[in-house]
């Protein structure tokens, strides 16, 4: 996952994820967002954008639009003068409400095809577009500004120009994302390409005010550049890094590229970083761990520098590789190799950040994704774009997860306390846990100490290095302390549920319509985010009933009121109308549920893509179950033909539908759609069903990378016990089939998954791509024959794991979601689906997910 995407949802001062302008939406607004209009016009706004529109005006659905670009310092300057313009001419058009806003999408981590975009103008036609650029562009001459990506300069201004929707118009790609639509010339809607480059539709015609500056985009050339680019390695809003060759001497090359304005933090941009890199390149010059530094010059409209392309892996990718915890190895002599690998390495990062200290620079953001292994052993040090003297290092203004300063660390302590959490990630990679209170480091010693023989003194190195007790995440929610690890007592266990119940209960938000529980990003992604059950309150509120935690009716209320303000909500099990309907359904509200299926059609089923995440199988599972709940033939013949949409698009050639061939498990792959047919064979008793199920089963653990008769490669995806990331869903399919379809290959494959999540080290919690999940699939297969007591073993031992995922708000249990970077509630990452994994671990009878049996969603 992208966790730089997933940062924007990380508010300052608050424990949960959130929307950047929840916490103050006028904080550092622009004083146009509450300035009067002239009579007869209008503004509308969101979280983000302000549009302004001149009265009785109708824009065209699509054409050419001009964007403004600005940087924070000349921002309200630009505003004011396109303001002006605009409400003079009676021109239409929107702005970012405020700087805040302006300086996330110029950031590091903003979108790349967005970054620049300030203001958004809107001509009614091409001779329109022409006088606007012309005048709007005299007046803005000279201003600076983030170059656009994905536009077409005017001139050499601010001023940029594209092909695109001007009107919100939004369709479902193959893989379930939502995306931005325009319409081709035969009236189908076709996605309005936004990417980081100039790609006008191919039906549409250049206007001829635009040749002039299309000639010039094209004359751009880097012809006096003496370096060739051979590949690209990585993109921010900052700019690339390429690999490449010199042409004067043949040499192998890395270009890390700075765009001007753009890769904004702290509102410092990526030029001034890649300046303080070449700095301390220069001063670094000689040192075995540090690359040798080549050029800095400009390349049309951004800067290069140019440097020794170091040979090696990332410490982060051989930490995964080689960790035989995360492989889910018993072997103890692999745990002594690794431990001694990995304390060989330590001194060898030591060892360089000492040298890089006494040559009077602080590295500034040391993390095992900045840190090469070359292949005789020694370590090699990348991007230096925040090194710098120890004054100037007065705190850690960029850092990854899990490695960044606590406030009040500063100089050459920033980089003695990201050792530290190095010396934690290299066993266990959890040191995002850290900032959540003065216990957790004392947790994850005592994870290492038990799994690996380290040297006697670790654990006071690791305390050495770090630089003081971490402040809570949240500042102000006083999240605080260590999970305790109560979870895994059956006598705890009555106790820990009503607490863990309680405590999501006490993070409602009724009074808020986007959300009513707190979870991970992703409830933000899409319309449907908040209500939906992996995601929203759908999973959350199914989930508590499940664990027998009462439910307010106010919140039930909240479910249906907030689905009906979406506006053509998807269909979808996890992500849409189905997984609605199944709350409802168990919150006793059945009629709702069955009106809400009711707005499911054909068209919606044809439209659907083959996972149970987001597709037919979810939808055809929903129908079945609300069938057998009402005895309603109608759903159950709706389900049968969700069935035959299965099976004719199995029969077909490869899927031509985006990443459907290398999808695999049980919420993305063939086996969702096993788990459709398996089900309704056991309504109908149709033997079809159950033998295409057989065969989609065996469609997924291809995927996955089994090979009958042979040993699970240590590279297949099948290798990872996850929900949504590998083979623990297939394993729980398999163990339903099996059932009524005994065969020894598919056992041994089954067998595999069991003994995989008996054994694996889950970094996350979560039920999607946590132990959660892994607990869940544990608990279905149940205890192979003659190992009931290590099975229960096995389940106990994940259980008290959850202590290292759990933390206190409000004096309740809570626990963390995507990368531990907040709390979450949620069911696919947070606290609801820990709860079902915890009802699995204590043995409990009913669901774990929707449709493996119990009293809801169930077989």
């Amino acid at each position: 996952m992208d966790v730089g995407k997933h940062l924007r949802f990380c508010p300052p001062g608050s424990p949960f994820f959130d929307m950047p302008a929840r916490v103050n939406p006028d904080e550092g607004a622009f004083r146009q967002v509450h300035e009067d209009l002239p009579p007869g016009w209008t503004r509308g706004q969101d979280t983000e954008w302000v549009g302004v529109n001149p009265p009785d005006l109708v824009l065209p659905e699509q054409g050419w639009k001009i964007h403004v670009s600005a940087t924070p310092e000349n921002a309200q300057r630009v505003l004011d003068i396109t303001w002006k313009y605009c409400v003079a001419d009676g021109v239409a058009f929107k702005f970012l409400r405020g700087l805040p806003v302006l300086e996330h999408r110029n950031g590091k981590y903003g979108d790349r095809s967005a970054s620049g975009k300030f203001i958004t103008v809107y001509p009614l036609d091409e001779k329109h577009l022409e006088r606007i650029l012309g005048e709007l562009g005299d007046l803005l001459d000279g201003e600076e500004g983030p170059y656009i990506l994905s536009d077409l300069r005017w001139r050499s201004g601010p001023l940029y120009v594209r092909y695109g929707g001007f009107v919100l118009r939004t369709a479902r790609t193959p893989s379930g994302e939502t995306v931005h639509c325009i319409t081709d010339p035969q009236g189908r809607l076709v996605p309005d390409h936004r990417g980081p480059g100039f790609r006008p539709p191919q039906w549409v015609t250049i206007p001829a005010c635009l040749e002039e500056a299309v000639a010039a985009r094209n004359a751009g050339t880097l012809e006096d550049f003496p370096y060739r680019v051979t590949g690209a390695l990585h993109f921010s809003n900052g700019g690339g890094i390429y690999r490449g060759t010199d042409t004067r001497t043949g040499e192998e090359v890395l270009l890390r590229e700075a765009r001007p304005f753009a890769g904004l933090v702290e509102g410092r941009d990526a030029l001034y970083r890649q300046r303080r890199e070449y700095e301390a390149l220069r001063r670094l010059a000689g040192l075995d761990c540090v690359p040798r530094l080549i050029d800095f010059r400009k390349g049309r409209e951004h800067y290069f520098l140019v440097r020794e392309y170091v040979r090696g892996e990332p410490l982060a990718k051989e930490m995964l590789r080689r960790n035989p915890l995360v492989r889910g190895s018993r072997s103890a002599e692999e745990y002594a190799e690794y431990a001694a690998w990995a304390t060989t390495v330590l001194d060898h990062v030591e060892r360089g950040v000492a040298a890089m200290h006494e040559r009077g620079v602080v590295f500034g953001d040391l993390h095992p994704s900045n840190i090469l292994v070359r292949p005789d052993g020694t370590v090699g040090f990348i991007d230096f774009e925040t090194a710098g003297p120890p004054r100037e290092a007065t705190h850690q203004a960029m850092g990854a997860a899990g490695f960044t300063a606590p406030e009040g660390c500063t100089g050459e302590d920033i980089d003695r306390n990201a050792l530290g959490c190095l010396r934690l990630a290299v066993f266990i990679p959890l040191t995002s846990l850290l900032p959540w209170g003065p216990r957790k480091a004392a947790d994850l010693i005592d994870a290492v100490t038990a799994r690996f023989p380290v040297p006697a003194d670790y654990a006071d190195r690791v305390l050495a290095d770090l630089w003081s007790p971490p402040t809570p995440a949240g500042a102000g929610a006083a999240p605080s302390g260590s999970g305790d690890r109560r979870a895994g007592d059956p006598d705890a266990w009555p106790a820990l549920r009503a607490a863990i119940g309680e405590g999501i209960l006490a993070c409602a938000t009724p009074e808020r319509e986007d959300r009513l529980f707190p979870g991970d990003p992703e409830q933000f992604f899409i319309p449907e985010g908040g209500v939906s059950l992996a995601h929203g309150a759908a999973g959350v509120l199914w989930s508590l009933a499940e664990a027998g935690v009462p439910v307010p009716e106010e919140h039930a209320d909240w479910l249906v009121a907030a689905t009906d303000r979406l506006d053509g909500p998807g269909p979808g099990c996890y992500d849409g109308l189905c997984g609605v309907a199944l709350a409802l359904d168990r919150l006793g509200r059945t009629e709702t549920a069955l009106e809400y299926l009711s707005r499911i059609d054909d068209a919606a089923l044809e439209g659907a893509d083959d996972s149970l995440l987001t597709g037919v199988p979810g939808i055809g599972l929903t129908l079945l179950h609300l069938a057998r709940r009402t005895g309603d033939r109608g759903l159950l013949d709706r389900a049968l033909r969700t069935a035959c949409i299965v099976t004719d698009r199995a029969a077909g050639p490869d899927s031509p539908r985006e990443g459907a061939p290398s999808r695999f498990g049980l919420l993305r792959g063939p086996a969702g759609g096993a788990l459709l047919l398996l089900r309704l064979y056991e309504e109908t008793g149709d033997t079809a069903l159950l033998e295409h199920a057989e065969t989609a089963l065996r469609t997924d653990l291809a995927r996955l990378g089994w090979v009958p008769d042979a040993p699970l490669p240590e590279d297949a995806p099948g290798r990872t016990p996850l929900l949504g990331m590998g083979c623990a869903g297939t394993g729980m399919v398999l163990h339903d089939l099996l059932r009524h379809r005994p065969d020894p290959e598919l056992a041994r494959a089954r067998d595999t998954v069991r003994d995989l999540a008996g054994h694996h080290f889950i970094a996350q919690g979560g039920l999607f791509h946590g132990r959660a999940g892994t607990v869940l699939a544990l608990g279905h297969l149940g205890a192979a024959d003659g190992e009931g007591e290590e099975h229960a073993r096995r389940l106990r031992r994940h259980a008290e794991d959850f202590a290292l995922q759990t933390v206190r708000y409000e004096d309740r249990p809570a626990f963390l979601g995507h990368e531990s970077l907040r709390i979450s509630a949620d069911l696919a990452g947070g606290g609801a689906g820990v709860l079902l994994a915890l009802r699995a671990a204590h043995g409990e009878e009913g669901v774990g997910l929707p449709f493996f049996g119990g009293n809801g969603a169930g077989a």
